[in-house]
């Protein structure tokens, strides 16, 4: 009978302890939050993590580099999707934007819902912030662009191309 009552006590132990797992933090990973949804209310599972940002921002260059500007505009901050139509911005990038060679991507720092990425295009790093929204990683504008969200597509296009910036 004592060894029945010791078996039984050595299950509920072992049973207890399986759910217990790593304590928050060990896993590596320096935000826990609970399960993110998304604006149509379904549940998420992107990390608030410096590795999910930087790999959304490679997946965007990436859409960039292979001349999916439409993808582009999907991963987009907020702001820039309520700023410019996607139509619009797809035109805008097929006027000015010329995709190149590959560019890579690594992770500099996470803050409070941004992530600051470097991008390395010919050799040369340029930073960009991804901002965590409604459960996913977008890209923010560059401060440029930003600022001319909200103007008219010939008058964006005249702009960009008066500052040197159109590419194509």
């Amino acid at each position: 009978m004592k060894s029945v009552a010791t078996f039984v006590a050595a299950v509920i132990v072992l049973i207890s302890c399986a759910a217990c797992g790593p304590a928050h933090g060990a896993s590596g990973s320096s935000v826990v939050r609970p399960a993110a949804t998304d604006a149509s209310g379904q549940a998420t599972d992107v990390p608030e993590t410096l590795a999910a940002a930087t790999a959304a921002a490679q997946a965007n260059i990436d859409r960039f580099t292979a001349g999916d500007f439409a993808g582009v505009w999907e991963h987009m901050e907020s702001d820039v999707r309520a700023g410019i139509t996607q139509r619009d911005f797809v035109t805008f990038y097929e006027t000015c934007k010329k995709p190149g060679g590959p560019i890579s991507v690594r992770g500099a720092r996470l803050e409070a819902g941004e992530a600051i990425v470097l991008m390395k295009i010919q050799g040369v790093e340029k930073s960009r912030t991804m901002v965590y929204e409604d459960g996913s990683w977008n890209m923010q504008a560059t401060d440029d662009f930003a600022a001319r969200l909200g103007q008219p597509l010939p008058q964006l296009i005249a702009e960009e191309t008066a500052a040197g910036l159109c590419t194509r």
